[in-house]
């Protein structure tokens, strides 16, 4: 009669563990949407500062190399040092007198790294195109991504590839090491 008792203790407490990692658990899916739904898309859009409520501030010994060209700029070391994000203001090559806002998260490049989030390829372009719409409608340069890594890239509808809100990630199915969000700021 213990040996049922402990079995079904023993099996109620897998199914508990089991249940908390299921919904614990947070996939590079739901990372790169939020990175970029919360945190990229408001600070381009708007100049809310971004990543203050996680991540933390680059130090001396983590290797983080960030841009000396963006003004009014910052980093954050994201998820221990699996991703890195920067972000802050610059003279639009195309257009001196114009400014951009700019927003990058990327692979963390040290010994203990990833290869980057990893999605779910099935309805890559179509999910990733109804999040970058809650900023904006933007439409992407593919339907469907086949191959990779390449460059792909949403843009605004009958907009030059230089104007306006736009999104570039470095993606392959599967896979995303990087993205870009860029906006005008004047």
């Amino acid at each position: 009669m213990k040996l049922a008792g402990f079995l079904t203790g023993a099996g109620v407490a897998g199914l508990g563990v089991y249940a908390f990692n299921v919904l614990t658990t947070v996939t590079g899916d739901d990372l790169l949407s939020m990175y970029l739904s919360d945190h990229c898309l408001p600070y381009v859009q708007t100049g809310e500062t971004p990543f203050t409520d996680i991540g933390r501030t680059p130090g001396v010994y983590d290797e983080v190399e960030v841009s000396d060209n963006l003004n009014n700029a910052g980093a954050a070391i994201l998820e221990n040092n699996r991703f890195v994000a920067e972000w802050g203001e610059a003279a639009d090559p195309n257009n001196p007198a114009s400014q951009l806002r700019i927003c990058t998260v990327e692979v963390s490049y040290t010994e203990n790294s990833v290869e980057g989030f990893t999605v779910d390829p099935e309805g890559f372009v179509d999910r990733y195109t109804a999040v970058i719409a809650t900023a904006e409608p933007l439409v992407p340069e593919v339907d469907v991504l086949t191959d990779g890594p390449r460059t792909l890239g949403w843009y605004g509808v009958d907009r030059d590839l230089f104007e306006g809100l736009r999104v570039v990630m470095i993606a392959s199915p599967g896979r995303v090491s990087s993205f870009m969000v860029v906006g005008d700021v004047n």
